[in-house]
């Protein structure tokens, strides 16, 4: 395998037809953010598991057996857990049972090894994360802020409606260990914050701020030209016997004659593609922008018109293509009245952020609290 050739433009997919860009090469969109907080875990406990990427050069076993000893003696025992409060924040105790239960989530109960000096700035921060949630909730009180049983249920909806189906909900329940009703403490925390700050006036957009934010961020709001295309794929490596190369091209040309004669597509893609990922879907590839697929593969798929197919296969470094273009996009700009809900929302949750760090500077200030554990 010519593991240079994939790599060149990136992690290749499926029959290595799509290859997924690597993360600097800018946005593409945003996701539940604690959706793919759970899928970049698994997916670094799978890695972890199987020693890392196959193509990259290991670690000489010598540095993964550097002084065992040394390794032991920077971690220390236990520190002994207290019971009652770990703080008082305006003479309200923080439940030890809430810090440890949080502490031991991010320790898996102490299974990590972890070194005294992280594992003390872990306790730090999550006492102090636990303190800040508090502030909060007294200056929500304070201002008479209040959450419905209804509207923590409409938010809870909005919220498990991110997953696609209940398997993938109860997953993530089970892999992050938590629970529905945790969920909904946090969504509840979440809705009074939003409201407190923007009682306060901290949350405002303005019209302006919108328009700037589009025009400065165009970019995002802009479709990429896509194609909708299947294909059939006769696997034959690049530096295969002429012979076999034949072979490969002469089932292909079998297969689009079949199609031109009048055969269904997806059934000929069925019987003779070699892509694994796509010939049960009849050979279909779906919509793809440029930079997705291998150059030449590109360069023929956005030269065909919706209803075309190649004249003849088409030859790249996977073998050789049947390909027929369904639909073609154009490049598209959405209108400001299409995403300014979108952009305002955005611009929103940005100034939460900083309105909450402030609020909470200020609290403190104000506040009396002592930490009854380090």
């Amino acid at each position: 395998m010519r593991v240079s050739a994939r790599l060149a433009r990136g992690v290749y997919l499926g029959a290595t037809l799509r290859y997924h860009p690597p993360a600097f090469l800018g946005h593409v969109g945003r996701t539940d953010m604690k959706v793919s907080r759970l899928v970049m875990v698994v997916a670094a406990v799978v890695l972890a598991a199987a020693g890392g990427f196959g193509c990259r050069k290991q670690a000489p076993a010598a540095d993964a057996a550097v002084a065992p000893a040394d390794v032991a003696a920077q971690q220390a025992a236990p520190a002994a857990r207290v019971t009652g409060p770990v703080a008082k924040v305006n003479g309200v105790d923080l439940d030890s049972k809430d810090f440890y239960a949080e502490l031991d989530k991010i320790t898996q109960g102490g299974a990590r090894n972890i070194p005294e000096d992280r594992l003390a700035k872990i306790r730090e921060n999550v006492l102090n994360r636990q303190i800040e949630e508090e502030l909060i909730r007294q200056e929500v009180k304070k201002q008479g802020i209040e959450v419905s049983e209804t509207d923590l249920a409409a938010e809870f909806d909005k919220y498990k409606a991110r997953f696609k189906t209940d398997e993938q909900f109860q997953n993530y329940l089970t892999h992050g260990k938590t629970s529905i009703d945790e969920i909904k403490a946090r969504l509840r925390d979440s809705l009074a914050l939003n409201r407190l700050l923007t009682k306060l006036g901290k949350l405002d957009v303005t019209d302006e701020d919108v328009r700037k934010a589009y025009e400065t961020g165009i970019k995002m709001y802009t479709e990429p030209e896509q194609v909708h295309a299947v294909h059939v794929l006769v696997k034959v490596a690049e530096n295969a016997p002429q012979a076999e190369v034949d072979a490969a091209k002469k089932k292909a040309e079998e297969a689009q004659k079949k199609i031109k004669g009048g055969e269904d597509f997806a059934a000929v893609a069925k019987q003779y593609s070699d892509d694994a990922m796509s010939k049960e879907k009849g050979g279909d590839l779906g919509f793809f922008r440029k930079g997705i697929m291998v150059p030449k593969f590109e360069e023929v798929a956005f030269a065909l018109k919706p209803g075309e197919m190649t004249k003849e296969p088409v030859r790249t470094a996977f073998g050789f293509h049947v390909i027929k273009v369904l639909e073609h996009k154009p490049e598209r700009v959405k209108p400001l009245e299409e995403v300014k809900d979108q952009i305002a929302e955005s611009l929103k949750n940005r100034n939460m952020f900083k309105a909450r760090r402030e609020l909470v500077e200020k609290l403190k200030t104000e506040a009396k609290v002592e930490k009854l554990v380090q």
